[in-house]
């Protein structure tokens, strides 16, 4: 029998926001729901392609995602398995990834498999402040966009710096901006402008590319 083809999209993080008191179950079921969200355009070509089976799957840190991603369940072998991870520093060319991650690369992976959020998730959501302003204005009008610098080139500005900047412009948010928060963010965002950057922009262009020819298989 012809195993059913799926794609697995391991992503580093887990959930946060609300959900932070709530249970590890929970917390992941909403960060699989956010992400899939922002996955649409490519979950929904799979569909087209006859592929229904997508799913996000919270990877945690990042040597743990790629441990789960390189080795995965029994009931996941032949899937198009999917790594979407920080880079934490500035990329030369994304279209490489993993030489931005030395020693990581399993033996059957390729570039295909690999995805890198430039430098860090933050440096996604940055590329658009209006969006996070109507995320965190949503109940009382809180966020502080004056703590926010114009970065003319996001990809290339240390992630410290960016990370530090939302957290400042959140500070009388309740509550304010915490890592894990961003996963539930994501979804909440203009995607159109979040392909300004070039690696938000290859994840929906060259990922969509290497689901036909996986589905064409």
């Amino acid at each position: 029998m012809t195993a059913r083809k799926q794609i697995m999209v391991y992503i580093e993080g887990e959930g946060g926001g609300a959900a932070r008191s709530t249970s590890r179950k929970k917390r992941d079921g909403e960060f699989r729901q956010s992400w899939k969200a922002f996955l649409e355009p490519l979950a929904e070509h799979a569909r087209e392609k006859g592929i229904v089976f997508f799913r996000c799957i919270p990877g945690r840190g990042g040597s743990t995602c790629l441990d789960t991603f390189a080795n995965p369940l029994p009931a996941h072998q032949g899937a198009l398995r999917v790594l979407l991870v920080d880079s934490e520093k500035p990329v030369a060319n994304v279209k490489k990834p993993w030489e931005a991650l030395p020693g990581s690369k399993p033996a059957w992976a390729t570039d295909d498999h690999c995805y890198l959020m430039v430098q860090c998730l933050e440096t996604w959501l940055l590329a658009d402040i209006e969006g996070l302003r109507r995320h965190y204005d949503s109940v009382r009008q809180c966020f502080d966009v004056s703590a926010l610098r114009s970065w003319p080139k996001l990809e290339e500005t240390n992630r410290t710096t960016l990370q530090e900047a939302l957290e400042k412009a959140t500070e009388r948010c309740r509550p304010a901006y915490g890592h894990a928060d961003g996963n539930l963010i994501i979804a909440k965002l203009d995607r159109e402008k979040l392909k300004n950057l070039d690696s938000v922009r290859r994840l929906f262009t060259d990922l969509e590319q290497v689901i036909t020819a996986y589905a064409e298989s």
